[in-house]
């Protein structure tokens, strides 16, 4: 029989179960959050009303609401408040599988005493919209043959790898957003009810809003999944998400909402619950919300399956209109935000799964498709390699600089100069000019006169800005016959007048770090103008092979492959790169309205020759104001909790403990007043695809606060 066979897999312990501090408590509820929002699958769409009938009856104002939405078409709904309401408190009602939207709103008498929540709670002051499920009355009764309208439809959604349970999430979370919006509301005082199925709904609803302190009651729907799905056999398919147990159990995910309100009801003579399993599932939400320094309100009573509406009201009255709602703060502005969305997750699973299956870990399709997908951007073939500074590197030990010199811009990571001693070369510095941040071609002439052993010289485009400074300093170079290399660790995507970074120079080195505009976890790319130098990097990056697939190696190369599993990740986010690239210009050019009447800060102004990919949002403080950097980012997270990104770059790179006996042997190079200048003066705002409207009116909110 398959039943033993199902009993040991729910013995399993879930994997994302205990956390013992508030520490651990954040973490688990970050990882379980993100396993709930890749299971559901919630295709996310703003629902819409297609037709809105008001009335007034028994002391309530009514709006009978015709709901759109692209993903389900119409469905109906209904709001209502208490009579001559001004913007309160709301609660979006979600009832059982059975519940009729006529009984939960008083239209008909309800056929039980708690039926009508969504009447009862306007009654007591709040708003609510309650809407049909839409999983009764649609299919055809001589073909579902007196099955379960639910259960089939359940069935049917698994069928595309989805879920019912996700589908009615889906509404869920639009309807909260409708409710929020309505003129009657007071968009930080919403709550979510559910009873039963509805109280799955709401649940996994609170779990993947972006509010995290949303106040949930729900009632009925309490256990543990193994004892709900197997020894009582009272589970509904349309209550759980597929696979949910192998990282947590029901209790689980009530614990994840911790330190948000949460009032659990279940009743003793509940027949589809078990008042032991229930007991021992309270206690369980109740440690979680221990560890994350809260309390979670739990009530046993007396009752069938059914809810306790006195208890939700108070519940209500008391986490919408106290101090929950007047002291919410809202979520802080990181300086860096990644975010992949579950369609995007799902197809480097898909990608990481085929590279699985076929053995080939690294070198493979995925790394060719990388490179496929990079060259319309940098303009010419390239070649993966495991990182930006792997790129350097190789680049350098293509052109030879051994016992020679490459002039690097003394404003630039340390990695640009690191790579170019790991080739054997003496690095000396260059000053940058103020435009465009590039090197400036005036010094660079200098520095060429003062080194005529210089091998290479490395440009780099700071911030995402290919300075038009470039085609002077390139002019230089040709004219004494010396190779150049870019660095456009920042610059993937940019361009000046029209030509991509990564195509002026000999060859260009791109990174794709996390941080970076175009990502793959840990990567790196060459691009390059000749066929030969892309074949040299081949056999650099595969440990100095000389040939694909020999024994014989050639030269000393490295391990700078890409893997597979990398290229995975970097071929899904170089398919949205251009949504990303006209995202993150459209935050910079809402920055530079926002900013025109702040005092004490000014924007980089970009050439106009230059397309910047905004890789960072640079702007200069005062240098006459009273607060240094350090001081106003400090103020800007304490008080605001507003973070800047970091700077490029607070140390020049003739002050690193590593280079600080040459800067003393060759004082000529310097004094590089300019780069000293931007080094001290400027800050980047966060700018991320995902950064909002509000969050962006946030963080100039707060500059404007504490700048004079």
């Amino acid at each position: 029989m398959q039943l033993r066979h199902l009993r040991g897999l729910l013995a399993i312990e879930p994997a994302l179960r205990h956390a013992k501090s508030a520490e651990e408590h954040a973490e688990r509820a970050r990882r379980v959050r993100a396993v709930v929002e890749r299971l559901a699958r919630v295709q996310r769409a703003p629902l819409g009303t297609a037709g809105s009938t008001p009335s007034v009856r028994d002391g309530l104002h009514r709006e009978r609401l015709l709901l759109e939405s692209p993903v389900r078409g119409t469905f109906h709904g209904t709001l209502l408040a208490p009579q001559d309401a001004a913007p309160g408190p709301a609660v979006l009602v979600l009832g059982g599988k059975n519940a009729r939207l006529d009984q939960l709103t008083g239209d008909v008498p309800p056929d039980h005493p708690d039926r009508n929540v969504a009447e009862q709670l306007a009654r007591a002051g709040f708003v609510t919209l309650s809407f049909d499920h839409g999983i009764g009355g649609t299919l055809d009764a001589e073909r579902r043959a007196g099955r379960d309208e639910g259960t089939l439809l359940a069935h049917a959604f698994a069928l595309t790898g989805r879920s019912l349970l996700g589908a009615l999430t889906g509404d869920a979370l639009g309807a909260l957003d409708l409710l929020a919006a309505h003129p009657l509301v007071d968009p930080r005082r919403v709550g979510l009810f559910g009873h039963s199925l509805g109280a799955a709904v709401a649940l996994h609803t609170a779990l993947l809003t972006e509010r995290h302190d949303i106040p949930l009651c729900t009632a009925s729907h309490l256990g543990s999944y193994p004892a709900l799905f197997e020894r009582l056999l009272t589970g509904h398919e349309g209550a759980v998400l597929p696979g949910i147990l192998e990282y947590a159990d029901l209790p689980d995910l009530y614990g994840t909402l911790a330190p948000a309100p949460l009032q659990l009801q279940y009743g003793t003579a509940d027949s589809y619950l078990e008042p032991a399993d229930a007991r021992a599932a309270a206690d369980a939400v109740q440690e979680a919300y221990a560890s994350a320094g809260a309390d979670a309100e739990v009530h046993e009573l007396a009752m069938g399956h059914g809810t306790h509406v006195g208890h939700a009201a108070d519940f209500f009255t008391r986490t919408l209109t106290g101090p929950w709602s007047g002291e919410t703060s809202d979520a802080d502005v990181p300086a860096q935000r990644i975010r992949f969305e579950v369609s995007e997750r799902r197809t480097v699973l898909d990608r990481v799964d085929t590279a699985l299956s076929s053995g080939i870990l690294t070198q493979g399709p995925q790394v060719a498709r990388f490179e496929e997908l990079a060259r319309p951007w940098t303009g010419r073939d390239t070649a993966a390699v495991a990182s930006g500074s792997a790129a350097l590197e190789i680049a350098l030990r293509i052109i030879g600089v051994a016992g020679r010199t490459v002039l690097v811009p003394v404003n630039t990571y340390f990695a640009t100069a690191a790579a170019a001693v790991r080739a054997g070369a003496a690095v000396r510095f260059v000053d940058i000019e103020l435009d465009g941040l590039g090197l400036d071609p005036d010094a660079l002439r200098a520095a060429l006169d003062r080194h005529p052993d210089t091998a290479a010289v490395l440009p780099v485009h700071i911030g995402g800005i290919v300075s038009p400074a470039l085609d002077p300093a390139l002019a230089h170079c040709r004219q004494r016959g010396i190779p150049v290399v870019e660095d456009a660790a920042h610059a993937f995507g940019a361009t000046l007048d029209g030509h991509p970074a990564g195509s002026f120079g000999r060859l260009g080195a791109f990174s794709f770090f996390p941080t970076k505009v175009a990502m793959s976890g840990e990567g790196g790319l060459l691009s390059a103008a000749s066929a030969d130098d892309l074949e040299q990097v081949r056999r650099w990056r595969d440990h100095g092979k000389s040939a694909q697939g020999s024994t014989l190696h050639d030269r000393p190369g490295g391990n700078w492959r890409l893997s597979e599993l990398h290229a995975a990740v970097g071929t899904v986010d170089l398919e949205r790169f251009a949504a990303t690239l006209a995202a993150r210009r459209a935050l910079a050019a809402r920055y530079d309205a926002l900013l025109a009447d702040v005092p004490g800060i000014r924007p980089h102004a970009v050439p106009a020759a230059a397309g910047s990919n905004y890789y960072k949002y640079l702007a200069y403080l005062d240098p006459d104001g009273p607060l240094d950097r350090p001081l106003l980012k400090k103020l800007l997270r304490e008080r605001h909790g507003v973070s800047l990104a970091g700077e490029v770059y607070d140390h020049l790179l003739c002050d690193h403990p590593q280079f600080a006996a040459q800067r003393r042997q060759d004082a000529a190079d310097g004094p590089f007043e300019r780069a000293r200048w931007f080094a001290r003066h400027h800050v980047a705002l966060p700018l991320y695809p995902s950064l909002t409207e509000n969050e962006q009116i946030r963080v100039v909110a707060a500059l404007r606060s504490e700048l004079p």
